[in-house]
């Protein structure tokens, strides 16, 4: 069972906040630089499956600068068994369309894989897009907020989470899947000091952008800006001091103010 998890190098949300940014932290400074938490997650799961199976091989990828490293490194002394940086270093490609190509090509390269794990989503944008795009440009079958897995021959069986509750499907070998922050990979272990110590060691293998043959066109939909939404100006009604036909009446009365559709109630 050959696995490849994809991680995201992502600003501590400890870090120092200057009120001109976005985001708190400095991306060119490796004390702000943190592994996506949600990715500990795949981790989690990846490292697991291979466990149980006895056999198999844990790769981890990420799309970052020299600041990525310690992210990388950090899947090692977890248990990843190897790691791979693709250098972002002078392309700066942060679009999610782009990297999903990027990182498509990286999948493509490596080769004999399972599964593709990704994190439920990244902490700083949040999208939960990346696993949706990455299964589209490889023709791949995809399941989302994963928090149970299992093998069946040549598929794989997950309950994944849907309003309400959890679905459980089968999906076809190779399958893209994103892991939830629930479930049985819930808390990603920790590790000793012995292997973050081993791990800093490691040289990891650095790849370009423009090894992957991946032409990374100009996204069609950008960020203009991000701002804050106006504060709302409605106010809470408390109802009480009353009996609860004429509480209810006040209500559905408070309702239709509003203009609200309330269905039966007219």
């Amino acid at each position: 069972m050959n696995i490849i998890v994809f991680v995201k190098a992502t600003l501590d949300r400890n870090a120092p906040l200057d009120p001109d940014e976005i985001h708190p932290g400095n991306r060119d400074d490796k004390a702000d630089v943190m592994t996506n938490n949600y990715d500990k997650h795949a981790i989690e799961a990846a490292l697991r499956i291979v466990e149980g199976k006895g056999e198999g091989k844990v790769t981890v990828v990420c799309l970052g600068s020299e600041m990525a490293d310690k992210v990388v490194k950090e899947a090692i002394a977890m248990g990843c068994h190897e790691a791979i940086r693709i250098d972002n270093s002078n392309e700066k490609i942060t679009h999610f369309f782009q990297v999903a190509k990027i990182l498509a090509a990286a999948a493509k390269k490596i080769g004999n894989y399972d599964l593709l794990l990704f994190g439920m989503q990244s902490y700083d944008f949040g999208t939960a897009t990346m696993a949706p795009m990455v299964s589209e440009f490889l023709d791949l079958p995809v399941a989302c907020w994963v928090e149970k897995i299992s093998f069946d021959g040549g598929k794989v069986k997950v309950d994944k989470i849907i309003e309400g509750g959890t679905r459980t499907v089968e999906l076809e070998l190779p399958a893209v899947l994103s892991i939830a922050s629930t479930g049985d990979y819930e808390e990603p272990r920790y590790t000793s000091v012995r292997r973050i110590m081993l791990a800093s060691k490691t040289v990891v293998p650095i790849w370009q952008v423009n090894e992957l043959e991946v032409q990374v066109s100009e996204p069609s939909v950008k960020f203009d800006e991000i701002e804050v939404p106006p504060a709302r100006t409605e106010k809470c009604i408390i109802i009480k001091d009353a009996d609860i036909p004429d509480m209810v009446s006040t209500l559905v009365t408070k309702l239709k103010e509003k203009g609200l559709n309330i269905g039966a109630y007219k």
